[in-house]
């Protein structure tokens, strides 16, 4: 399996680079990532139900629509982000596929594992949530880690599901989740952890963005993920 790693943190390049390989390449890819603060919906969600939009323009906070399903995340740069790319025509297994990153985690010394239908715990609590989708026979499979993300941001930027948690609001949110980092001793440092991962990733070798794999990747940004029809409405038309 390949692996790509970039430096690039724009939201709208990170989740069309995704959807470039997925859908207009055969390559099978790992890719590791990072975005500056923003917050993704899922495929399906209603923007202004899921998140609070005064909030994230009070504090510079983007929003941006992913391919897959699911429910909304926040991300910064405290977060590294992972992206799985394969061939693949069985059914949705989000089990197998969050697998390689439980054993990665494990090798750090940190007792994750999987539970539920898409998240990965570390002492009860989550530090991972998974999507996927798949589309003519390729499996696109992704998550995001909390190492040492903005808890504030996170636990105010999203509009909670009364009805799932109860009246219990934010505080429940709050409770749910954690940074890696707490498990970890030593301050931390996500570029050096994100770099501990991927010496434990299992890969056949690295690959590198091309010019021609930056051009497209751009032009899906501009006609996609830049726009305010796909952004807020989910519509490419």
């Amino acid at each position: 399996m390949l692996l790509l790693t970039h430096d690039r943190t724009e939201p709208g390049f990170n989740l069309a680079c995704e959807e470039y390989f997925f859908k207009h390449t055969d390559l099978e890819l790992d890719i590791f990532w990072r975005n500056t603060p923003v917050v993704v919906i899922g495929r399906n969600q209603d923007a202004n139900a899921e998140t609070d939009m005064q909030y994230l323009r009070e504090h510079n906070i983007g929003l941006i629509r992913r391919i897959t399903g699911g429910g909304a995340v926040y991300h910064d740069l405290g977060n590294v982000c992972y992206t799985h790319i394969r061939g693949y025509n069985g059914p949705v297994d989000f089990k197998r596929f969050a697998g390689p990153m439980v054993s990665a985690l494990r090798k750090l010394g940190l007792p994750a594992e999987f539970t539920g239908r898409n998240d990965i715990l570390i002492g009860g609590k989550k530090v991972s949530g998974t999507a996927q989708t798949v589309w003519k026979g390729r499996l696109l499979h992704h998550g995001t880690l909390l190492v040492d993300a903005n808890m504030e941001h996170l636990a105010n930027v999203l509009r909670v599901n009364a009805e799932k948690y109860k009246g219990r609001g934010i505080a429940s949110v709050a409770a749910r989740v954690a940074n890696i980092a707490a498990f970890m001793d030593g301050e931390p440092d996500v570029e050096s952890f994100m770099e501990s991962l991927i010496e434990n990733w299992p890969h056949t070798g690295r690959y590198e963005l091309t010019p021609h794999d930056v051009t497209e990747i751009e032009k899906l940004r501009r006609e996609v993920y830049e726009k305010e029809k796909w952004v807020c409405a989910g519509s490419r038309r």
